[in-house]
């Protein structure tokens, strides 16, 4: 082997298409970088060849696997809406749990969005992305994705703004305030530290969750005076 063909092999310079068994499949690079495409440029700002590039394949296979750019975009959608579901059940779940206090589950609707966003960190990009863009797009992720998430933690939510535990006037502003507080980006550890150097970048996500928690949720009004009189 010549020293060149051996700094290849070494470096990660693999031919074009080729991927080894520590990389993911194409179909599922391809939905990884479009999703974060999607969320960072738009729909129409979005490339199929730096998409392509940015997961490793040939710009061919997104035809193959998808078709079209419309069809690659609402696959993303598709994994994402799957990615949610499990957190949409939890929440569902929580709202049916009336044994536990108000305050605590909304905490945990809290607690469990910022885990998502986390996680998932395109999400909240692909969502605002296309909210203001063409109204056939921006239409499926509101029924698919925005809509399911609303409606599952609605019903705790009027039962907490019912107790005074959350100070709003219609539930849907909770839940949009909720879930843009706790959907920052990867970069806010490090720029909450540049702000604030006190602040340990490795507890700052924990840290906001508590402050998100403290500043929206109340202790539940005291209604015994009201009853009373």
């Amino acid at each position: 082997m010549t020293p060149e063909a051996k700094t290849a092999a070494t470096s990660g310079n693999r031919p074009r298409g080729r991927r080894t068994k520590d990389m993911p499949d194409g179909r599922q690079a391809l939905l990884a970088a479009a999703t974060q495409a999607f969320s960072q440029q738009g729909y129409d700002s979005a490339d199929l060849r730096g998409i392509a590039a940015a997961a490793g394949v040939s710009p061919n296979l997104v035809r193959v696997l998808f078709g079209s750019k419309a069809d690659l975009w609402e696959a993303c959608l598709d994994v994402i809406v799957s990615e949610a579901q499990p957190l949409m059940d939890v929440v569902t779940r929580l709202a049916q749990d009336t044994g536990r206090p108000l305050h605590d589950r909304l905490s945990d609707i809290i607690c469990g969005l910022a885990t998502f966003y986390e996680a998932h960190p395109g999400v909240r990009g692909f969502a605002t992305a296309h909210g203001q863009e063409a109204p056939e797009r921006a239409e499926l992720v509101i029924q698919r994705l925005l809509r399911p998430a609303y409606e599952c933690a609605h019903a705790l939510i009027v039962a907490g703004i019912e107790a005074g535990v959350v100070r709003s006037s219609h539930p849907a502003l909770f839940f949009a305030l909720v879930n843009a507080a706790v959907s920052q980006p990867p970069s806010f550890s490090a720029l909450l530290s540049r702000l604030a150097p006190e602040i340990d970048p490795g507890a700052a996500r924990i840290r906001m969750i508590e402050t998100v928690v403290a500043s929206l949720l109340h202790p539940p009004l005291d209604t015994s005076f009201t009853s009373q009189a």
